[in-house]
């Protein structure tokens, strides 16, 4: 049985990241192409639920390093459990932030080889055909999102930051992982045009054969 595709998408709090991994997903529908949405934290399981609390500050204070290992496991049981059954049985994924926001947001605290160790058995059982990352400028996100209190003090210390890691870890990666950066300062339909540019003709082979 043939595989199916599946696509991460990455970037800042901001970026529109979550605008280009909707209109995609409706784009595939609209063309009849059955894809499953998927986001990290998951939904999936008590950890990802947990981790959702976590990100919202909904009270809870994590070390840095329990927080990596919190997203590690939720990311192994997503896969083991939900992304990769699909996948293997030719389903279409798409899923908003994957392991590269593991080495942003938690690179922040903790250096590379580390994130890496804990990510390890995810990356070595799925890795994402490609990765888009919807690059915009640091303070372009932040007052996107400046209505936000907490995203808002995030970026106003570590956004420029939180770029400079993506980038580094796309570079680490690079013989292990495709990905492809779009320029999103533009209007969000350019965006669109480009990313479907790329990944339309993958969808439409892969449906023929």
């Amino acid at each position: 049985m043939k595989k199916g595709i599946f696509i991460a998408f990455e970037g800042l709090d901001g970026s529109g990241k979550t605008t280009q991994f909707n209109a995609i997903k409706n784009k595939l529908a609209k063309i009849g192409i059955n894809c499953i949405g998927e986001k990290e934290p998951s939904d999936r399981n008590p950890i990802g639920l947990l981790l959702q609390d976590i990100v919202r500050n909904i009270g809870l204070t994590v070390s840095p390093i329990s927080m990596a290992k919190l997203f590690s496991v939720d990311r192994y049981e997503h896969v083991i459990n939900n992304i990769k059954p699909c996948i293997d049985s030719g389903g279409h994924v798409l899923i908003d932030r994957y392991v590269f926001s593991s080495f942003a947001y938690q690179g922040l605290d903790l250096n590379f080889e580390d994130i890496f160790h804990y990510n390890r058995d995810a990356i070595e059982l799925l890795m994402p055909d490609i990765t888009i990352f919807v690059d915009v400028a640091p303070e372009v996100c932040l007052e996107r999102i400046n209505n936000n209190r907490i995203r808002k003090e995030l970026f106003d210390d570590n956004g420029v930051d939180l770029r400079e890691r993506f980038f580094d870890a796309f570079e680490r990666m690079k013989d292990t992982a495709k990905v492809l950066i779009v320029d999103g300062n533009r209007s969000a339909d350019a965006v669109t045009d480009e990313i479907w540019d790329v990944i339309g003709p993958r969808f439409m082979y892969s449906e023929r054969h």
